[in-house]
């Protein structure tokens, strides 16, 4: 690994958050959460990033009254890094999110006992126990009848965690109509219909250079934005990626992410549009 990565992901960050992030010194960057002006939160990184794990250098504190427990935010923030980092991917993006998670429940009080599971930002559906694997479905959209949804798509590997599964699933398009049809498709399919969450994200390039990129959470907060920024550290074009969730029963906080992510780069790895790992 390089830290050519880093520069990368800092690019990528500034281009979806202006003025979020800044080069104080060799390796250390400092952030602003969006909505925390105030807060400057300083990281270094390690010659091995993102193979070691980047360390909080610093808090400076703008706003006394509003942040009163300096050493409370450290242990926080702290504690964000070493959950969000995954050995030999990015992280920084992460950090952003789950930072702006971690800020919006602050307390001025030294005490603070968080919620069970309170990462989980948003009230999950009922626990869902039926089997993950695909049947032919029975409904089709009337312009394509008989259809199987899931047609032309690829499957990553299922990834199961405290009773929730993770899949994604992902398929060349060339313009948004075209992501946006077979999207109505495939929610026809039964199974993917019932999921707690379909986060979608697609990224087009057209022959006369004109881009589009989008995406959708689903209600599962920021899960959106993670996937289209998965996309954009991967250069990859021309493709539709949705991850399906189906909820456990089991509140799973940060490690969510990491599935969404997980499922996610084992699709687009499959479908061979990772054009990042193809100019390495």
């Amino acid at each position: 690994m390089t830290l050519q990565e880093l520069y990368d992901e800092v690019d990528a960050i500034q281009a979806i958050y202006p003025d979020s992030i800044t080069l104080k010194g060799p390796q250390i960057y400092a952030l602003a959460v969006p909505d925390h002006p105030k807060l400057e939160i300083q990281l270094a990184f390690p010659d091995e990033y993102p193979d070691r794990i980047p360390s909080l250098a610093g808090v400076v504190n703008h706003d006394n009254r509003r942040y009163t427990d300096v050493h409370y935010l450290e242990e926080s923030i702290s504690k964000v890094i070493s959950t969000v980092f995954v050995p030999g991917m990015v992280c920084l993006f992460d950090v952003i999110n789950e930072l702006e998670v971690v800020l919006a429940r602050y307390k001025p009080a030294a005490s603070q006992t968080p919620e069970p599971n309170s990462p989980d930002v948003k009230n999950e559906p009922k626990e869902q126990t039926e089997s993950m694997s695909f049947d032919n479905p029975t409904k089709s959209t009337p312009s394509i009848p008989q259809r199987d949804p899931r047609e032309g798509w690829l499957v990553s590997e299922p990834i199961s965690d405290r009773g929730s599964t993770f899949i994604a699933f992902a398929r060349q398009v060339n313009s948004v109509q075209e992501a946006e049809e077979y999207l109505d498709v495939l929610l026809t399919d039964r199974k993917i219909a019932r999921a707690a969450h379909n986060i979608t994200s697609w990224r087009i390039k057209r022959d006369d250079g004109i881009h589009f990129q989008d995406c959708d959470d689903d209600g599962e907060t920021a899960a959106g934005g993670r996937l289209l920024h998965l996309l954009t550290m991967m250069d990859a074009w021309n493709v539709i990626v949705v991850v399906s969730r189906w909820f456990g029963g089991t509140h799973l906080g940060p490690d969510r992410f990491k599935h969404i992510n997980s499922a996610a780069r084992d699709v687009v790895t499959k479908g061979n549009f990772d054009n990042k790992k193809k100019k390495k």
